[in-house]
């Protein structure tokens, strides 16, 4: 037997979901934002090496969502 959703509630589902994710974008960017002048671009030269600078920006991201979702 197959069961019938009803379309309305599915649509009012999706819509708070749109909701509150807009609300949540909102309250991210007033509560969140980055201080893009506190970074050092000094380190970047002619003579970088990419793979190693995007290796290590990574690694630090990932230490970051490590440290924000660890239990205190």
């Amino acid at each position: 037997m197959v069961r019938q959703n009803n379309r309305w509630t599915i649509r009012l589902s999706f819509a708070a979901v749109l909701l509150m994710g807009i609300v949540g974008f909102g309250y991210a960017v007033s509560a969140w934002l980055p201080m893009l002048d506190a970074i050092d671009l000094s380190a970047f030269t002619e003579n970088v090496d990419w793979v190693d600078t995007t290796a290590t920006i990574g690694e630090q991201v990932v230490q970051l969502l490590l440290g924000l979702t660890s239990a205190q």
